[in-house]
């Protein structure tokens, strides 16, 4: 039996595709009822508090199944977030009732990368995220990039990690809105948050340097930020809403510092935008070297470039979950 513990689905981000491909191919889907939210109210990623009530609700469901004696030996649970408290929780029952269970985890992003904004954490946050890859079996990540960042920083058996990228799927983007007929208008696009790990006063030296318009697009709420006159920031966006700003954009730029695998990447190769993104994090992995720039100062002359990227470089990640899945039911 897997069991599957998703992240709550939300249209706007991705957990809504990551839901909707893995859950046929599990047995079991561990998802309460609960009313989230279908916009980010606050907060940047989920709501923290309600996300919170979500893996509550998750972990009196899996206590029920414990308790009713449901779990059987090497039965399995794919946890899909590294905050989930409840690792600890499966392991104490399981073990405890001398049921054999195995554990696998998908590690996103956390204490490892100093870029990402859960380093406000104490120290006390270094110490759980150990011991939940210690009670894994085997942890998902999403780039060879991610990979060696979580092994150096927890000194973690690099044969439990697996390299699966996540469940990204090109049929789910084009029932939303395909790539045909694509009409390109002169602006760029940024599909980031306004946040320090996403290097956003970067962003804002370049766009006061840049002639062209530029437009963030945010599944997050609104801001208070004073924007430079040829910025427009479009928020609480519907999939498709984004979906048609992707399409009609002919550039797309990153600044980012905090990045294991870009869903958004992965979606403006899709729509045929011209990429251009730095030389740190996943990118090199993800993107042909004449997408990449080196330094600030050519990114405006980089900008004029055709810099389509070929599908192949996203066709290659096509349903990425399936093999994921045939790892769980081999190991």
């Amino acid at each position: 039996m897997l069991y599957y513990v998703p992240i709550e689905t939300m249209e706007q981000r991705y957990t809504k595709m990551m839901n909707d491909v893995i859950s046929p191919l599990v047995d079991f889907v561990i998802y309460p009822e609960f009313e989230y939210p279908q916009v980010i109210e606050k907060w940047q990623f989920l709501d923290i508090n309600k996300t919170s009530i979500f893996k509550a609700k998750q972990l009196e469901m899996i206590a029920k199944l414990f308790y009713e004696w449901k779990v059987k030996d090497w039965d399995k649970f794919l946890i899909a977030d590294i905050f989930f408290p409840w690792i600890e929780s499966i392991k104490y029952m399981a073990e405890l009732q001398d049921i054999r269970v195995k554990i696998y985890w998908y590690n996103h992003a956390w204490r490892a990368d100093i870029n990402d904004f859960v380093q406000k954490l104490w120290i006390w946050a270094d110490y759980s995220e150990k011991a939940y890859h210690l009670a894994c079996d085997f942890i998902f990540v999403w780039s060879e990039y991610h990979r060696k960042l979580i092994s150096k920083y927890f000194w973690i058996d690099k044969s439990k990690i697996f390299v699966c990228w996540p469940a990204w799927d090109i049929d789910y983007v084009s029932k939303i809105l395909d790539n045909n007929d694509i009409q390109k208008e002169d602006f760029i696009i940024m599909p980031q948050r306004l946040s320090k790990e996403k290097w956003i006063e970067k962003f804002f030296e370049f766009a006061k340097k840049c002639d062209k318009k530029i437009v963030i697009t945010s599944s997050w709420n609104k801001t208070d930020i004073e924007l430079p006159a040829n910025v427009e920031y479009v928020y609480w966006l519907t999939k498709r809403e984004y979906y048609e700003y992707m399409k009609k954009a002919r550039r797309y730029i990153s600044f980012a510092y905090q990045e294991t695998f870009w869903y958004t990447l992965q979606e403006a190769i899709y729509y045929k935008c011209n990429i251009l993104v730095p030389d740190r994090v996943c990118y090199p992995e993800m993107v042909p070297e004449e997408n990449i720039y080196k330094s600030y100062d050519s990114i405006l002359w980089m900008l004029e470039k055709d810099l389509v990227i070929p599908m192949s470089y996203t066709e290659q990640r096509d349903k990425n979950y399936v093999k994921m899945i045939d790892f769980i039911n081999n190991h």
